[in-house]
């Protein structure tokens, strides 16, 4: 799955939102704490990888979960 499409999903974001490597927590609406998790949860189950913790913390940004997606060997 096209990881914009994801965090439509996650947060229930209308189709035509644009979602920018630059937009955050707070940025998107329902990208809060809990949202965070809930991403969290939904990149480890649909790309089938575990995000650590420190990892977890470290995402300020759409470009940082690509960053680690890549890291961990997805396209």
């Amino acid at each position: 799955m096209d990881l914009n499409k994801l965090i439509q999903e996650t947060f229930n974001l209308e189709s035509d939102t644009q979602i920018l490597d630059t937009h955050g927590p707070g940025q998107l609406e329902g990208w809060d704490s809990l949202g965070h998790a809930n991403l969290m949860v939904a990149l480890e189950s649909t790309y089938g990888i575990a995000i650590g913790l420190d990892e977890m913390i470290s995402i300020e940004t759409v470009a940082d979960i690509k960053q680690i997606l890549k890291d961990k060997g997805l396209p």
